[in-house]
C-alpha cells in the first residue's frame, strides 16, 4: 500500500470526506497501480529496451488532451523548478 496516504488526501481533496471508507481508498490504489504498470509496460515497449523514458510516456498519452496538457504542465513546471534551485545554489554557493 504505497500510494494509500496520497489517494486518501486526493479523494479529500476531490470532495470526500477527510476518513474515506478504507475499502475506496483501496480499490482506488488498486486502479493507480494497475495503470501505472499498464503504462510502465507499454513505454517499455515502444521505447529502448529496458528503459523508460518521458518521451516514452507522452507519446502515449498524446490523445487525450487532458492527461498531454496536465503532463506538458508537470514538465514545464519541473524544468522551471530546475533553472530555480541552479539560481538560488549559484548565488549561495558562487558556482
Amino acid at each position: 500500500r504505497v500510494f494509500l496516504p496520497a489517494v486518501r488526501c486526493m479523494m479529500y481533496g476531490f470532495g470526500d470526506d477527510q476518513n474515506p471508507y478504507t475499502e475506496s481508498v483501496d480499490i482506488l490504489e488498486d486502479l493507480v497501480i494497475e495503470f501505472i504498470t499498464e503504462m510502465t509496460h507499454k513505454a517499455m515497449s515502444i521505447g529502448r529496451q529496458g528503459r523508460v523514458q518521458v518521451e516514452d510516456i507522452v507519446f502515449l498519452i498524446r490523445k487525450d488532451p487532458r492527461k498531454f496538457a496536465r503532463v506538458k504542465d508537470l514538465l514545464t513546471m519541473n524544468e522551471e523548478l530546475k533553472r530555480a534551485r541552479k539560481a538560488f545554489d549559484e548565488a549561495n554557493y558562487g558556482s
